[in-house]
């Protein structure tokens, strides 16, 4: 009987395999340097340094593969699958995303994708096996579509005043 730490290094080679395979050969891979971003992990902050950026253009519009370096040895790397919420971000627009985020277990971040650009609002969510792919890219969009329609209504809100 396999123990899980042999399981969850099968989950991350099919994993590696299937994104090689399927999703980054179609993608643009961003140029540039990248500030690393952090996670709490027992009120302490860890970072994960990023290692590449892929821009799933072709399939998928704003959305991006993120695969960072993990601060532990197991997994080495891990991916995210983000989407941008906001091309500009503020406090107003994470209070606005964060009780669906926090529902939903998505990340928020504000990060600068495009080092010319302002700071966006991603949300990202971590994928550890194949399955994880499919059902993340339909959960972000799904809460992409809910945020703009809020942002929507407050918009239709101060106009009407």
């Amino acid at each position: 009987m396999k123990n899980s730490k042999d399981i969850s290094s099968m989950n991350q080679e099919v994993l590696k395999s299937y994104l090689e395979s399927k999703v980054i050969k179609n993608a643009i891979k961003l140029k540039g340097k990248f500030m690393p971003f952090s996670e709490p992990v027992d009120k302490t902050p860890k970072t994960l340094p990023i290692k590449r950026i892929y821009n799933l253009k072709e399939q998928l519009k704003n959305f991006f593969l993120i695969i960072v370096k993990n601060y532990s040895s197991q997994p080495k790397v891990r991916y995210f699958l983000a989407t941008i919420l906001a091309s500009q971000s503020s406090d107003f627009l994470v209070s606005l995303a964060k009780d669906y985020a926090t529902r939903n277990n998505l990340k928020l971040i504000q990060y600068s994708l495009f080092p010319k650009n302002r700071i966006s609002l991603l949300s990202l969510i971590e994928i550890q096996t194949i399955e994880d792919y499919s059902s993340s890219i339909e959960l972000l969009k799904d809460f992409k579509k809910k945020f703009r329609k809020t942002i929507e209504k407050i918009r239709n809100l101060v106009e009407n005043e």
